[in-house]
């Protein structure tokens, strides 16, 4: 748990209240609850010897999505990521 706590950089609480130690905790939940969802879809697809969930995140913020009114756009998406999506079963980019 010590690693996952520097991993989400929560090592400093300036907390003064019970609300916001319960927003803290709640928000380390989810964080939690959010990597070990990840990790499971890397674990499912057999890629735990490549693949981390810090990595996943990073290559997926390769990608940006830009809006202007009500049109929507996404950035190119590498190939390397498109592979990476496809193998964990995430349809997140549309079919080009």
């Amino acid at each position: 748990m010590l690693v996952f706590k520097s991993l989400i950089q929560a090592d400093k609480l300036y907390l003064r209240d019970a609300t916001a130690v319960f927003g803290h905790v709640f928000v380390g939940f989810l964080c939690l609850y959010l990597y070990c969802k990840i990790l499971n879809r890397i674990k499912k697809a057999g890629m735990t010897a490549h693949l981390s969930p810090h990595g996943l995140l990073l290559k997926l913020s390769k990608v940006y999505a830009v809006r202007s009114g009500e049109e929507r756009a996404i950035t190119e998406v590498p190939k390397q990521v498109r592979k990476i999506a496809e193998r964990l079963e995430l349809n997140i980019f549309p079919n080009i």
